[in-house]
């Protein structure tokens, strides 16, 4: 409680002050800065190796990360009413919409929140969609997909691949649709991408990936860099892998490990985020490097002094303002 409440005072403490906080004891790396109230803000997060947790521990873990996200709230508040209702696609699988106030197009986004695979819901992301679905002005589904290790890949694909179709089975056609995630939404969303590429059928329209995972193989240069000490480490996301992995020949398939993807003509238009001391940047530019030699429309937006889940931190003032500008920038292409 009273981590909760240092932490709701940080919010409200001037950028400046927490600067002069650090002005001799600053975190430099690969000649960017890291962001002073970010840094403040990891310092009194609540910490745990992850990677030593046991599978039957696994839902303590998720329950107590709920419990914790009801009582802080990390993302910005809407200003006008968004309304959310959730839709059973089976009796095994859950969408929720999410309907702003006002839409400025026909299109609809599909989101896959983060969490390794392992942890997080569409509960814990509920202020996060609400947010990006005022903003957009577009109606968001965001899908409450099956976790590893009690299923895992390809059963969140599959699922995901279900989704669409239940979109449109509403009336939503593929052209109108875009998948957006973050971390390993992300992943799963060019996932699903890369499936319906392989299979030559009608893909969606866009992809918008926030720091996605991956490189199951984890051994970039910031992996390396960043192993700790900035929310995601190095052995957590070995972790997150091990769970996720059904087999190992996942390694060698294109829809696990997505930097073995060759894009053809049927790829969608992709945007990527990227964050400066995140140990999965090296890992996403790669791949927005693989999909622009194939000649794919894909832009990289890289905040340089930010760290991996920033877009579900919006109070935090420097990620607002990334998290206004990359919403700015999806907006363009929706």
């Amino acid at each position: 409680m009273i981590r909760n409440f240092l932490i709701k005072i940080l919010f409200s403490i001037p950028a400046w002050i927490i600067e002069l906080f650090f002005l001799f004891r600053k975190d430099i790396k690969r000649n960017y800065i890291f962001d002073s109230q970010s840094r403040m803000f990891l310092f009194l997060a609540p910490k745990f190796d992850i990677h030593l947790v046991e599978d039957e521990e696994i839902p303590y873990i998720r329950n107590l990360i709920n419990e914790r996200r009801k009582n802080l709230r990390l993302s910005s508040k809407t200003k006008k009413i968004v309304i959310s209702k959730d839709h059973e696609i089976d009796k095994n699988l859950r969408i929720r919409e999410y309907i702003p106030y006002a839409t400025d197009n026909d299109n609809v986004i599909l989101y896959f929140h983060g969490g390794g695979y392992v942890l997080n819901s569409i509960d814990t992301h509920h202020q996060t969609i609400s947010y990006f679905s005022e903003k957009l002005r577009t109606r968001i589904f965001s899908l409450a997909y099956s976790l590893s290790p009690e299923k895992k890949f390809p059963c969140a694909k599959n699922e995901a691949l279900r989704a669409i179709n239940w979109l449109i089975e509403n009336d939503i056609p593929k052209k109108n649709i875009s998948l957006c995630g973050d971390s390993a939404g992300a992943h799963l969303a060019a996932s699903v991408t890369h499936t319906l590429a392989n299979n030559n059928e009608e893909n969606v329209d866009s992809q918008f990936l926030i720091y996605p995972m991956c490189d199951p193989n984890s051994n970039s240069e910031s992996i390396e860099l960043f192993q700790k000490d900035y929310l995601l480490t190095k052995d957590a996301m070995k972790w997150f892998w091990d769970k996720l992995r059904n087999k190992q020949s996942d390694d060698k398939d294109d829809t696990f490990n997505l930097l073995l993807f060759k894009p053809n003509k049927q790829f969608p238009k992709t945007i990527i985020v990227t964050a400066g001391f995140d140990p999965l940047s090296d890992e996403a530019e790669k791949y927005a490097y693989l999909l622009h030699e194939s000649g794919t429309f894909v832009k990289q937006l890289h905040y340089p002094t930010l760290f991996h889940g920033f877009a579900s931190m919006s109070r935090l003032k420097s990620a607002n303002k990334a998290v206004i500008d990359f919403l700015s920038e999806y907006k363009k292409i929706l």
